[in-house]
C-alpha cells in the first residue's frame, strides 16, 4: 500500500484540538479513551496514514468520484457501515461480489460541499462476506456516469471482532452513564477505531453526526479535501 500523509492545513492546530478536545467528554470517561483521543488530533494533524485505496476514481470510466469510506479492499467492522464519498452523485449501490444486481440503492442528494454521507440501512451485512460498492452520477458535462465497483469486507466472526465488540459496548456504556453529547461520543468512537486500524469505521464515526459543531463541519471538510486529493488507481 502506498503511504500518504493527511495535513490538515485548513484547519491549524487549535482548530484541530477544539474539534476534537477531550474537554468535551465528560470528566467521568475513561483514560483511555482520553488517550485515543490525543492520538486522533496527532493524527489528523498529520500522522503517517496506510492508504486503503481511498481517494480519486481514476478508472477507466473517467467518473472523477472520489471514494472516502469504506476504502476499496479495506476491512470494515461496522454491519451496518456508514458510506462517505464526494462528487456529484445521483445514487450509491451495494452489491454481493461479483452479483449483476444490487441488494440495496440510495438516493443522493447534491450538497454545497459535494460530500454524500450515506448510513447504510438495509439489513446487517455478514461478518466475513466481501462486497462492493458503485456510485452513479455526472460528469462536468452533466452526462450520466457509472464509477467501477469497489470491494470491501467486513471483518470476520472471531477473537478480534468479538473483543472490539466488547470494548466498544464498555465504553458506549461509560458515554452514556456520564450523559456525553452526541459529537462527544462520535469523538470518542472515531479514536477507539483509529487505535485499531479501522480506518472506514474511524471516518464513519466522525461523518456520521448529523448536526456537527461548526469546528468539526470544517474538519470533515479538510479531510475529504485531504483525501480527495490522491487519484486511485486505475480499474480494470
Amino acid at each position: 500500500m502506498r503511504t500518504v500523509r493527511w495535513i490538515v492545513t485548513a484547519l491549524g492546530g487549535v482548530a484541530i484540538a477544539a474539534a476534537l478536545s477531550p474537554s468535551a467528554l465528560p470528566a467521568a470517561e475513561s483514560h483511555r479513551t482520553w488517550l485515543g483521543l490525543g492520538r486522533l488530533r496527532t493524527f489528523l494533524s498529520g500522522g503517517p496514514l496506510q492508504d486503503n485505496n481511498r481517494g480519486r476514481d481514476g478508472g477507466s470510466r473517467g467518473s472523477g468520484f472520489c471514494l472516502i469510506a469504506p476504502g476499496e479492499g479495506e476491512m470494515v467492522w461496522a454491519v451496518e457501515p456508514t458510506l462517505v464519498f464526494q462528487g456529484d452523485l445521483k445514487s450509491a449501490a451495494l452489491f454481493a461480489a461479483a452479483a449483476e444486481e444490487p441488494f440495496w440503492l440510495a438516493p443522493i442528494s447534491p450538497t454545497a460541499t459535494f460530500v454524500a454521507t450515506l448510513p447504510y440501512d438495509g439489513d446487517p451485512l455478514q461478518p466475513g462476506t466481501t462486497y462492493e460498492q458503485q456510485l452513479e452520477g455526472f460528469r462536468i458535462d452533466f452526462s450520466p456516469v457509472s464509477s467501477r465497483r469497489f470491494s470491501f469486507q467486513i471483518m470476520p466472526e472471531g477473537e478480534d471482532r468479538d473483543q472490539i465488540d466488547a470494548d466498544l459496548a464498555q465504553l458506549d456504556a461509560e458515554l452514556t452513564q456520564a450523559g456525553a453529547a452526541t459529537e462527544a461520543i462520535a469523538q470518542a468512537r472515531a479514536a477507539f477505531f483509529f487505535e485499531r486500524n479501522l480506518t472506514a469505521d474511524a471516518l464513519g464515526a466522525l461523518f456520521s453526526v448529523a448536526e456537527p459543531s461548526a469546528d468539526l463541519a470544517a474538519l470533515r471538510s479538510a479531510i475529504a479535501e485531504s483525501i480527495c486529493r490522491q487519484t486511485l488507481p486505475a480499474g480494470e
